[in-house]
């Protein structure tokens, strides 16, 4: 399917493509914040009807980059730095205080599945390696790493046993659009050494049932994730 300004939309899962094709048009500047997001201007755009579009804006108000107000429609909004730096900081300290909850439960099993989910990470990320990633493979690239991401992190949440603990850490992590997250790791050379290498020691501390070794590592591993994607996002002028 093809939009009335030449845009291809993938039929299939419709309201996540458009959401990722709106979220990429806010994240680079072309509805800056403040912006009224119109659905009929959407649905021309995309060449679909008000339902998926509708779908798509829920999907981004669920990661802040838009405000949803009842008879008012959609507006443009995109998390200030300062915010951004405080969820970074709350999800280090919270995120190493679940690894260390997770240490004395971690078993054989446990293992294998963070090891699964490592595999896929590291095969993603060998794409990188290959020749780097070509503009349309970057919606499927991003879900994988996504995926093999989630994976790992929530295998260490519920070892933690602790719900709670693990709904406000998913809050924190949605507070901010996965794939832009991505974007910054890819354009870093300390990607590799983010979601390989720290992984790697997060893993050898939670076998060895080093609680205090596992929060460190974790801690240390979101504080640098947040700072990669703080510094691209400045570099790119995210803010003006």
């Amino acid at each position: 399917m093809v939009g009335a300004t030449g845009e291809r939309v993938i039929v299939s899962g419709l309201a996540d493509e458009i959401a990722f094709r709106i979220q990429a048009a806010i994240l680079d500047g072309e509805y800056p914040p403040g912006t009224h997001l119109q659905q009929d201007e959407l649905c021309a755009r995309f060449g679909v009807s008000r339902t998926p579009v509708r779908e798509a804006l829920r999907k981004l108000q669920a990661t802040n980059l838009v405000d949803l107000v009842p008879n008012r429609g959609a507006t443009v909004r995109v998390p200030s730095r300062k915010e951004l730096v405080e969820v970074y900081a709350l999800r280090a300290e919270l995120e190493g205080f679940a690894c260390q909850l997770a240490a004395p439960n971690v078993g054989p099993a446990a293992l294998e599945e963070l090891d699964r989910a490592q595999e896929e990470m590291e095969r993603a990320m060998a794409q990188l390696d290959d020749g780097g990633l070509r503009a349309e493979d970057e919606p499927a690239f991003n879900s994988r790493v996504t995926v093999a991401n989630v994976r790992f992190h929530g295998a260490i949440h519920g070892l933690a046993d602790n719900a709670r603990l693990g709904r406000t850490i998913e809050e924190l992590q949605a507070y901010f659009p996965k794939d832009y997250v991505w974007r910054a790791i890819r354009d870093s050379p300390e990607g590799h050494v983010l979601s390989i290498d720290e992984h790697q020691q997060i893993r050898a501390a939670l076998a060895a049932h080093k609680g205090g070794a596992a929060r460190r590592a974790m801690t240390a591993h979101i504080e640098h994730a947040g700072r990669l994607l703080i510094a691209y996002l400045d570099h790119h002028r995210f803010w003006g």
